[in-house]
This record gives C-alpha cells, sequence and structure tokens, in this order.
C-alpha cells in the first residue's frame, strides 16, 4: 500500500513540519492503491449522482467541489491507509498526549477528525483548520492528504504560506507570496492546521481527486460522529488501534454513575458499536 519510510526522511519530515508548517513526501503510495481507492470513490460520487444524494449544509464557495465524505464507512481499505506505521511514526510525536496514561505511550492516542476525498472546484481562500490561531510547540491538530490524481496551479492544487502556522494570527488574505504544492498522484502532503492554506481554481475540465484526513488530539470533538455512524460489520474487522483512531475510547458519558473519565483504555472497547454507552 505505501512505501517504507527511514529514520532519516522521518527526521526531516518532522523537521519541515515544525520550521515551515508542512511537508511533501513523494511517491508514497503505490499505483496499485491508488487506482483501487480513487475507483471507490469515484464509484461512490457517481453513486451519489445518480441517485440524487446531496451533502446538505454545503457554502457555496463549495458549489463546484466534487466532494465524498466520511470514508471510514466506505471501505476499510481508507482506514488501514491512516493507520499505517508510517503513518503513526509522524504524527505520535506531535498528536500524542503524553499524559493520556490508559495506553501505551508508543502507541496512538490521537483520533480521526475528519475524512474526506475532493476534487477542487472553485478557489478556496486562504484559512486555517485550527479554528483559532495560537502560538507555542504544541500541535492540536494535521491534515495528511493522499493526491490520487496529478496536482498543479491549473486544476486546484494546495497552496500554502510557508511559516504561518506560528503567526498565531488569522489569514491575511491579499497575501500574494504563497508555495503551490503541485503533485503526482501517489505523493502524501501533511500540515499543522494552524498553517494559512487554501487551492487554486481548477480552470481545467479535469478531475483533482485527494484523500483528505485531519487528525486532533483526542480530546477534540470530532467534525463527524465517527463512532455512531461506523457500520458494525466494520467495526468487527477493526483493530484495538484502528478503533481507538476513530473515537471509540474517548467518548463522553452519558450517564456519570457508570463512568466521569472521557479518556479510556482498550479494555472499555465493547462487541458492537450499539453497545457503546
Amino acid at each position: 500500500m505505501n512505501r517504507v519510510i527511514l529514520n532519516d526522511e522521518l527526521n526531516q519530515i518532522k523537521s519541515d513540519l515544525i520550521n515551515s508548517g508542512f511537508k511533501v513526501v513523494r511517491n508514497f503510495l503505490d499505483n496499485n492503491t491508488i487506482s483501487e481507492l480513487k475507483k471507490i470513490i469515484e464509484g461512490k460520487y457517481n453513486e451519489n449522482i445518480e441517485s440524487k444524494i446531496s451533502y446538505k449544509g454545503i457554502p457555496e464557495r463549495d458549489s463546484k467541489d466534487r466532494m465524498v465524505y466520511s470514508l471510514q464507512n466506505l471501505d476499510k481499505k481508507f482506514i488501514d491507509l491512516i493507520s499505517s506505521t508510517e503513518i503513526e511514526s509522524i504524527l505520535i510525536p506531535f498528536l500524542n498526549d503524553k499524559y493520556y496514561r490508559f495506553i501505551p505511550e508508543e502507541e496512538p492516542n490521537y483520533i480521526l477528525n475528519y475524512f474526506n476525498a475532493r476534487s477542487s472546484g472553485n478557489k478556496l481562500d486562504l484559512h486555517i483548520d485550527s479554528h483559532i490561531p495560537y502560538v507555542g510547540e504544541h500541535i492540536f491538530m494535521m491534515q495528511v492528504v493522499f493526491l490520487l490524481e496529478k496536482s498543479t496551479i491549473d486544476n486546484g492544487c494546495t497552496i500554502v504560506v510557508t511559516g504561518s502556522h506560528n503567526s498565531g494570527k488569522y489569514t491575511d488574505r491579499s497575501i500574494e507570496k504563497v508555495t503551490s504544492l503541485e503533485g503526482e498522484p501517489g505523493d502524501m502532503i501533511i500540515w499543522d492546521s494552524r498553517l494559512w492554506h487554501g487551492t487554486t481554481e481548477n480552470i481545467t475540465s479535469n478531475t483533482r481527486w485527494a484523500i483528505v484526513s485531519t487528525f486532533s488530539q483526542w480530546w477534540i470533538k470530532q467534525a463527524n460522529d465517527i463512532p455512531k455512524g461506523l457500520e458494525n460489520n466494520v467495526f468487527k474487522t477493526l483493530t484495538d488501534k484502528q478503533k481507538q483512531l476513530l473515537g471509540f475510547l474517548s467518548l463522553p458519558p452519558k450517564d456519570p454513575t457508570k463512568r466521569v473519565n472521557t479518556k479510556c483504555g482498550y479494555d472499555f472497547l465493547k462487541d458492537n458499536v450499539n453497545d457503546f454507552e
């Protein structure tokens, strides 16, 4: 599915994320994986069009985008993609809560916050995904994007303002000095969610499919209710670490007489999705 990232490259990735706020990792996915995942996404997108299924609440600026939401519900292959050893080795140093205690510290305790596929349409203005700007060494959210098609300035590639994750400010959309993150199918792009980023307009007639996964520290509310929305037949195929990644160990307690702790260990896991309180 993905290539191995050796220590020297891993250290460079971490360094670039700290200093620049982003990193492009070339040739991360193999061709078979790219083809397989793209086929699933395009199939779901076309199915939605044919069935006249739409996503409620999409803002006008995204009206020309092609979107497929909640990839964790489409196929377990998407969950396997974001729970690989290589992804863990990058995210754990930045997103793990070292005081979590209920899970071994060498294992991930961060969670999936948002998971979709997007093909650019209109220009996406500079913005931050951390919701609030702040200065500090601790990162609360990160994006990991997998390119499934060639990404260029003409078809809506990601643009970033290098180092803006350290500004402690909301975006200045009049700024002209941006970096265009063009790439090939299989490339992976990672950034600190405080980074000012957006996309160019897709002025071509071609798609630019990319998988966008957002990860956050365990205590941040997920953008979608991933645990409740997961099909039980998918849940039963997951490892304990994958169930944790989807948020099943950080569910807010419903009945304080049964549980008051929001962070839990693997022993909290149930046999079925509906068994969770």
